[in-house]
């Protein structure tokens, strides 16, 4: 496609990422072969399929001059399209209109039934599940989706996540941005404006997270013997401050798998988890969980 716009980001945390969702779509599908159901991949930060990169070409070994050339990889959707047995629906969300573009030009591309939605991804989720075949609907039992939450920044509310535990008959990978979390943190309480506690509170869906993070310390009262005063300084680390997340996950979904820590310039910056509120089914998907986690996990 000419004209097809660029969407450029990432690194080599990003192919960890991928290869992890990719293997598990793998499993998932195999899995589930044999069975009755209707299964759908769903990704609801889609972008345009593919991302672009620069890397490096040429050197000794390809007796040709090294060179930074753009290359083009494979994104999230065009490795699910990819995986086989294929899903029986592909539903992608994207804002920018021209990315929604590219990816409606999917469905002819592989020959799969591909649903493309443009909007806030917390409303376009909550629109699909709430609505046939998901409820209300003769075979609304036979459905089944692996969600995959790609998040840009903290987009991702907890209301959405409660959403999806709801439906009981999804597999959740969530792209935790803990980096993201932590910078939002200020060193004093009083640093917390009104839009830093409201985001917080958005991605934790609570406000326990406060109390938490933030202790009350003496501060030195001023010169000839005033009244020393209290400030909240934040104590926990960055360790803490994911556990809790954590234990947010699991006040919702009945499994939540250990996180693959996805490392940029050797820190932490992301956390990605599988969940699931289908019990029955949880023996089965810690089984796909377990070897992607061990395999991906630094």
């Amino acid at each position: 496609m000419s004209g097809k716009p660029k969407h450029s980001f990432g690194g080599p945390w990003t192919e960890i990422k991928l290869d992890a969702i990719s293997d598990y779509l793998n499993f998932y599908q195999n899995a589930l072969k044999n069975q009755n159901f209707v299964t759908w991949y769903i990704d609801a930060f889609a972008g345009t399929g593919e991302r672009h990169a620069r890397v490096l070409t040429g050197g000794l070994f390809e007796a040709a001059p090294i060179e930074e050339v753009d290359e083009v990889l494979a994104g999230s959707a065009r490795r699910a399209l990819a995986v086989t047995p294929h899903f029986s629906h592909y539903w992608f969300s994207e804002q920018r209109p021209t990315r929604v573009k590219v990816l409606q030009g999917l469905g002819a591309e592989y020959d799969r039934h591909v649903i493309v939605r443009s909007g806030d991804a917390n409303d376009e989720l909550c629109k699909l599940f709430n609505n046939p075949p998901w409820v209300g609907h003769r075979d609304q039992g036979r459905q089944r989706a692996v969600v995959f939450l790609d998040p840009y920044g903290m987009s991702v509310g907890f209301a959405t996540l409660e959403m999806l535990a709801g439906t009981k008959r999804v597999d959740v990978w969530y792209l935790f941005p803990r980096k993201a979390v932590i910078q939002q943190l200020a060193n004093e309480a009083s640093g917390l404006d009104d839009d830093k506690r409201s985001s917080l509170t958005r991605i934790f869906g609570c406000s326990d997270w406060e109390k938490r993070f933030y202790r009350a310390q003496p501060k030195q009262g001023e010169l000839f013997g005033s009244d020393d005063t209290v400030n909240a300084t934040r104590t926990a680390s960055g360790n803490e401050i994911a556990l809790f997340a954590r234990e947010r996950f699991g006040q919702i979904f009945a499994y939540v798998s250990e996180p693959i820590p996805l490392l940029v310039n050797g820190r932490e910056f992301f956390e990605l988890y599988c969940f699931s509120n289908n019990k029955p089914a949880i023996p089965l998907i810690k089984r796909g969980v377990d070897f992607v986690v061990k395999k991906y996990t630094p």
